[in-house]
């Protein structure tokens, strides 16, 4: 695959990256030569990536964090600013549905579990403003960051029994900063 720009010597974070998703995005982030941080709760995952990319000698590291810990999340950026010195790019690519926010069949709207659909909600935008809030600031020092928000298809298209999705994954939004 014929590469359209170079992501070499960058240091990109991907939260959510022992998902489904977020393996997507860690591969792509590392072909394309940057510095990989794989941030995201399954530590097994997390690492079989992380080592996985390291055998292909590309460079990478794995630290658990939930993007709802704003501890784990400062911890992380330590982490990535002792090791790499910088960041320069995040991907919020974690997020998802929460199965017991969904409007199950022969039930409507009144029926929803408010605590189920606080959870999605928390995971959905606190779980990507959170992490912009960490990291930004390392971001902005880097002189020329980027941050890719991750949205669910249901953000712009109504799917069935992903109602709450819709209303709260974040539509894709690019921030380049210089």
């Amino acid at each position: 695959m014929q590469q359209l720009f170079s992501l070499a010597n960058k240091v990109i974070i991907i939260t959510g990256a022992t998902g489904v998703l977020g393996e997507a995005f860690v591969n792509a982030v590392a072909n394309m030569d940057a510095k990989v941080v794989l941030i995201g709760r399954n530590e097994d995952v997390g690492n079989e990536r992380a080592n996985r990319l390291r055998e292909q000698n590309m460079q990478a590291i794995f630290i658990k964090a939930d993007v709802l810990n704003k501890e784990d999340l400062i911890r992380a950026k330590e982490i990535i600013l002792k090791n790499f010195d910088r960041i320069d790019g995040l991907v919020n690519a974690a997020g998802g549905n929460v199965p017991e926010a969904v409007i199950k069949p022969g039930e409507d709207i009144f029926d929803i579990d408010m605590n189920a659909m606080h959870k999605a909600f928390e995971l959905n935008l606190f779980g990507t403003m959170l992490p912009v809030s960490v990291f930004g600031k390392a971001l902005q020092a880097s002189g020329n960051a980027s941050i890719i928000n991750i949205s669910s298809m249901a953000a712009q298209t109504t799917l069935t029994r992903i109602w709450v999705t819709q209303w709260l994954r974040l539509p894709l939004i690019i921030i380049q900063n210089g």
